[in-house]
């Protein structure tokens, strides 16, 4: 059984271990975690591999890792991914299949990128026969900045995964049946992963992770003038002290300084409160798949990653999103012994899994690439070594005097070439000074009330008939509403509706009460109705009188939606 050195390269931590390869039971041999150099990786890139290399090399020394071969595991919004179904076909038929349409699944230009592709499930019975397909779409330069990290380290690149794939193929084994979420939480982004009955139904990566939390704490006037407090401590101290509420706070508490709380009360306010954004799209990702799937429940909900590891963070998810949350421990088929807390299986898990069924983003141009520039090393030696022995046979002064007046002529004519693109600078120097001003006018413009028309867009295009809207407030955070339906049923399917709008990141309700109808138009009108004798006749209409719900809705916008707005029209 091979061995192989798996990596994650994260933004605060880079995790390393060495275990089997493609096993079924894994073991883990050895493992190091260490703090990733300042300004190594960028969205996924290897920018700064020179001091990474001398660190990651001193690091698996000390811990005793000496194997060659090595796979990498990438977490970038760069990569795109889509799962399709498509007809079952023999595997060797699959990608030519996929090529065929793969400016309908990626709209980007194909050539600049690798594509791969991983079987999530084989549907066939005597209806159909299908498939259903994750496929990648990998940026080429991304891929080879890792081909020359492999290089420089002198190790032999065996397989490149996407932490999406990793997670899942680590996860997947954790519960076979029902339908689980697994919530990977990394510094800079969240890779959630529904599975049903051990297939992957829905994966989203969200941009929000553990980050949030760190500096928050570092905004806390008591740790920001304190010199020798980092974000190193800020994130321990967030792995050994809860600093997380269990529940969310309400907004005053975080917004007005002479709130009812003490200062560590507040302290722990603000810092749940950064949460906030996280814990939403989270919720957003899973009542989507709830409104797709009717007859889905959620059975068990597993953290993993950095922010899994924060005191109180599972009880705060347990207690909003309502579900039974569960950080990953243990996992059947993988022996691991964590060798401090940091590396803790649950840090670990992405290394780990991209061992499993990685989705093997090894473009091979790369490698044919290398082969030639092997191959040619022989033949440029002897043809250097002979353009040498040729020289010395001939006249050295007539040579230099013509290699000078070669050169001297070629600078002359690049200067003079030069000169055309002196004004085009200059040019776009004006226009870049003209449009960042422009931008900045802009943003200081900005109010999200702008893009109100779309929200009450989505009203009328996604609530139940018997909606209605009794009051309605905006602000530049959001909205409160005051609002009716007929019945209960109709009021959960209100909130649901709401938390997948795309203008919408926060939803909250409160106040509801249940009344007559009748009664509700009546005191609408400002009539007064007269009081009947009570009879039995009585009590049995008033029984069967129609119903209203009320209740009051607050409603924060979404962030992310002016941006997503702005990259759509670019």
């Amino acid at each position: 059984m091979s061995k192989v050195v798996s990596i994650e390269i994260g933004n605060a931590y880079t995790k390393v271990v060495l275990l089997d390869y493609k096993s079924k039971n894994t073991k883990v041999y050895a493992a190091t975690l260490f703090e990733t150099p300042v300004g190594t990786i960028e969205d996924g890139y290897i920018k700064n591999s020179e001091e990474f290399v001398e660190k990651l090399s001193s690091q698996m020394a000390a811990a005793g890792i000496n194997e060659k071969k090595v796979i990498f595991t990438i977490s970038s919004s760069k990569i795109a991914n889509r799962e399709v179904t498509l007809p079952l076909v023999s595997r060797d038929k699959i990608m030519s299949m996929i090529k065929a349409n793969s400016t309908d699944y990626f709209p980007v230009d194909i050539k600049a990128y690798h594509i791969s592709y991983t079987m999530l499930e084989k549907i066939v019975n005597k209806d159909e026969k299908k498939m259903k397909l994750l496929l990648l779409a990998a940026p080429l330069d991304l891929l080879e900045s890792y081909f020359d990290l492999a290089r420089i380290m002198g190790m032999t690149l065996v397989s490149i995964d996407y932490a999406g794939n990793s997670i899942f193929q680590i996860t997947k084994g954790l519960k076979k049946t029902d339908t689980n979420v697994s919530i990977h939480i990394n510094e800079k982004n969240t890779i959630i992963s529904i599975m049903e009955n051990g297939v992957l139904s829905l994966q989203r990566t969200i941009a929000y992770g553990s980050d949030s939390a760190v500096e928050a704490i570092m905004s806390i006037d008591k740790y920001r003038y304190n010199e020798d407090f980092d974000q190193d401590k800020a994130l321990q101290l967030l792995l050994t002290t809860q600093m997380i509420n269990t529940v969310m706070p309400e907004r005053e508490d975080v917004a007005y300084a002479d709130s009812e709380l003490d200062e560590e009360e507040r302290d722990k306010a603000e810092i749940t409160e950064s949460l906030r954004y996280l814990l939403g799209n989270i919720t957003r990702v899973i009542d989507y798949f709830m409104t797709k799937s009717q007859n889905a429940k959620i059975d068990m909900i597993y953290l993993s990653g950095i922010g899994s590891e924060f005191k109180g963070l599972r009880e705060l998810f347990s207690f909003e999103i309502g579900s039974t949350v569960k950080t990953i421990t243990s996992i059947e088929g993988v022996q691991y012994t964590p060798t401090d807390q940091m590396a803790s299986l649950s840090m670990m898990l992405v290394a780990i899994g991209a061992s499993k069924e990685p989705m093997n983003l090894m473009p091979t141009e790369f490698s044919e690439k290398k082969v030639r520039k092997i191959s040619l090393v022989i033949p440029t030696v002897i043809l250097i070594a002979g353009l040498a022995a040729a020289a010395g046979m001939f006249a050295y002064g007539q040579i230099s005097y013509a290699m000078e007046r070669d050169t001297r002529d070629k600078l002359k004519k690049d200067l003079e070439d030069m000169q055309q693109y002196v004004a085009i600078k200059e040019q776009y120097d004006a226009d870049t000074t003209i449009y960042n001003g422009v931008m900045a006018m802009d943003a200081q413009t900005v109010n999200m009330n702008e893009y109100l028309v779309a929200f009450i867009g989505e009203i009328e295009e996604k609530m139940p008939s018997s909606f209605k809207a009794l009051s309605f407030t905006a602000t530049e955070e959001g909205v409160s509403l005051g609002v009716t339906v007929s019945t209960l049923e109709e009021a959960a399917q209100t909130i649901r509706q709401f938390r997948t709008f795309e203008t919408i990141s926060v939803v909250q309700s409160s106040g509801f009460s249940i009344s007559d109808k009748e009664e509700e138009e009546e005191e609408e009108e400002g009539n007064v109705r007269p009081v009947p004798p009570v009879n039995n006749e009585d009590e049995e209409e008033e029984e069967d009188k129609e119903k209203v719900v009320s209740f009051s809705l607050n409603i924060t916008y979404n962030k992310d939606y002016r941006a997503s707005l702005e990259t759509e029209a670019e």
